[in-house]
């Protein structure tokens, strides 16, 4: 898995961004996921002050955005685990777990830090272009879409935006595994869904829910 994505560093706050993440599987750039969660976590730049110059990695990256710089990253935990994830369902669907294309990772807030209440405090302090991108994340996201943004959803702050992408995935792009009402849902984060609680029967129904894009799937 390499890992792709826009990068900055406020030089007023300190705040740091990253956006338009891109976990690239195999040898094809062909998108096959999206997820949408809370804000960008632990992953770090391999090479903060050096974007990628490499010609043909740039012509895979700059059909998805050339509007800024692309890095390259080291994966995090929440990574493998939407690894994980797509993993299971395409297995699910195709009988074969291997992944050969690029999952998208979207965020409520592209404020970069692992500490959400740290995050919310940071996000308050300025608002770049890109310190929220959800209308332009809308138009790029393709199927199939994993909503995961745990409670922060339902925050004043984000709830306009968590409803807007919640309705696309549900009524434009077929997302049956979630439940018609916005607050019957979970939008488990993919930590607590593949990792920390995997083995609750919720977790297993969830989990396979999006595998079978059913809220009543066969176990």
């Amino acid at each position: 898995m390499r890992v792709f994505a826009h990068y900055s560093e406020s030089k007023e706050t300190g705040n740091q961004y990253r956006w338009r993440t891109l976990l690239q599987f195999g040898t094809s750039w062909e998108v096959i996921g999206s997820v949408v969660m809370k804000n960008p976590g632990s992953a770090a730049p391999l090479t903060p002050d050096k974007p990628i110059e490499d010609e043909e990695t740039l012509c895979h990256l700059h059909p998805f955005c050339s509007d800024y710089d692309w890095f390259e990253f080291r994966g995090d935990s929440t990574m493998y685990r939407i690894k994980e994830l797509f993993c299971a369902y395409y297995e699910t669907k195709f009988g074969s777990p291997n992944l050969n294309g690029v999952i998208q990772i979207f965020n409520l807030m592209n404020v970069r830090d692992p500490n959400l209440e740290k995050a919310l405090i940071k996000n308050k302090k300025e608002l770049l272009p890109f310190s929220k991108t959800t209308d332009k994340d809308i138009t790029q996201l393709v199927a199939p879409i994993y909503l995961g943004w745990a409670n922060l959803g339902n925050d004043p702050l984000f709830l306009e935006s968590a409803e807007k992408i919640f309705n696309v995935v549900y009524h434009e792009f077929d997302g049956k595994y979630l439940h018609e009402n916005f607050k019957d849902n979970k939008f488990r984060h993919p930590q607590s869904l593949m990792l920390f609680h995997k083995n609750t029967p919720e977790s297993k129904l969830l989990l396979q829910a999006f595998c079978q894009n059913t809220t009543t799937p066969s176990m």
